[in-house]
């Protein structure tokens, strides 16, 4: 019997690795590469049911985010704060982060002038 919340191949609720990543370099081009890869691998490991990319990368990212450059876990885990606390309370940085990562990021080239040796 089928799982019935593994993604279809071709369903419209699924979304190809390629086009996350394309919508990765287009929306967040600041985002790291590795981090980039692996939540377009979130991505198109789901089925979304009717949600379009953007938001489905949305989701993702938050949560990648929250669990990986916050103390989201930490706040949890010390049960000091509820669940809803502590998603408010690392919001800011989440926000910030996201913020940063739809800049492009800054590559440095060096360049040699004619006649510096």
């Amino acid at each position: 019997m089928p799982d019935s919340d593994s993604p279809k191949p071709n369903s419209p609720n699924t979304f190809s690795f390629d086009a996350v990543v394309q919508h990765m370099r287009i929306h967040h081009p600041g985002c790291p590469k590795k981090t980039c890869l692996t939540i377009a691998a979130r991505v198109s490991s789901r089925d979304w049911k009717g949600l379009k990319l953007g938001a489905a990368v949305g989701i993702e990212l938050q949560k990648h985010i929250r669990h990986s450059y916050t103390d989201y876990d930490e706040l949890l885990g010390s049960k000091m704060m509820t669940r809803e606390e502590s998603r408010a309370f690392i919001a800011p940085q989440v926000e910030e982060i996201l913020r940063a990562w739809r800049k492009p990021s800054l590559k440095l080239r060096l360049v040699r002038r004619i006649g510096d040796n």
